[in-house]
Order: structure tokens, then C-alpha cells, then sequence
């Protein structure tokens, strides 16, 4: 098999060893109860991913590119390319962990057959929005000061304006903030 081919099957292979990672992960997390939220999960195998990666991309390719210049080049690639593949199985994960959906279908199928009426009561929209709360809170992404909530680490802000920076680019409508603030 040609050189490069290999090199490209390997790079596509990403999404796998985050996924075998992360069983190894949660499994690890939850027998000894360490108590890190999923999602987090799923980053830290994300950035370990990149030793394994890295050792078998050198050993089946970049350690034959003849050039310094070609070497930066190629790392700089693989780079891309595994992070860009490790942040699409990341959403497909919290896609999963968190869209209703994909609960309603697992709801649907558990059961056989629900009739909306059946459904309806576990969309509480309080519910689902303390779940989230609950969530950013445990990945340390906001926290409670006196009733109010808080950015604490910005790291999924961060994300949150660069995937609306490139909503703009696309020509998508920014997102709009919408809250009550009323007079104390």
C-alpha cells in the first residue's frame, strides 16, 4: 500500500482511538468515581490521543519525508486534520449525551411505543435548563455567586464565539442574547 495512503487511512482513524480512550476513560472515571463530567472526558482523550497518534504517524510516515521543510509541513497537517477529526467525534459524543432527540428516539425504542402525551412530561423546559446549568457548573465552565450565575473558565466561551464568528462567515444570523434583567 502506497506510502501516503497509509498515512491518510491512519489520520482518518482519529475518531476511533478517541472513542477507544474514552471507554477506557469513563470506565476508569467511573469504577474509582473521580466524578469529571463526560464531555471532559472526552477532551482529555482527546489531547492524550495525540502520543499514540503521533508515534504511529512518525513510524509509518513522517520519519521517510526527506526535507525539514516537508516535515513541518506534514506535522503541521496532521495536527489539523487529527484535531479537526477529535472535535467532530467530541460533538458527536455531546450530541448523544445531550440532545433531546437522541432521547426521545432511546425513549421511543425502550418503550416500543409512546404516545406524545407520554413524552411530553420529560421536557420539563425547567428541567432541561437546570440540567444544563448543572452541567457547565460540574465542567467548571460557570459558577453560583450569590443566586447568579458566573463565567468561570472560558474555554467553551471561547468555542461558543468562534463557532458564531464562523456562523457570520458563512452568512448565518449571529446569535442572538435574549435575558430579563429586572430592577432590584
Amino acid at each position: 500500500m502506497d506510502l501516503m495512503l497509509r498515512y491518510l487511512i491512519l489520520l482518518a482513524c482519529t475518531p476511533l482511538l478517541v472513542f477507544i480512550l474514552h471507554i477506557v476513560a469513563v470506565r476508569i472515571s467511573v469504577r474509582y468515581k473521580f466524578g469529571i463530567a463526560n464531555q471532559i472526558i472526552v477532551i482529555i482523550c482527546s489531547f492524550i490521543g495525540h502520543m499514540p497518534m503521533a508515534a504511529v504517524l512518525w513510524m509509518v510516515y513522517l520519519r521517510h519525508i526527506a526535507t525539514p521543510v516537508e516535515l513541518i509541513w506534514a506535522v503541521f497537517y496532521s495536527l489539523i486534520v487529527y484535531n479537526a477529526l477529535a472535535y467532530s467525534y467530541f460533538h458527536v459524543f455531546n450530541m448523544s449525551e445531550t440532545a433531546r432527540r437522541i432521547r426521545i428516539l432511546y425513549e421511543i425504542y425502550t418503550s416500543k411505543q409512546l404516545k406524545a402525551s407520554d413524552i411530553a412530561p420529560l421536557y420539563n423546559a425547567n428541567d432541561m435548563l437546570n440540567s444544563r446549568l448543572e452541567r457547565l457548573l460540574s465542567m467548571k465552565q460557570i459558577k453560583l455567586s450569590h443566586d447568579r450565575y458566573l463565567l468561570d473558565r472560558r474555554l467553551l466561551y471561547y468555542a461558543a464565539r468562534i463557532v458564531a464568528w464562523w456562523g457570520c462567515i458563512l452568512g448565518f444570523p449571529p446569535p442572538q442574547v435574549v435575558y430579563n434583567r429586572t430592577k432590584q
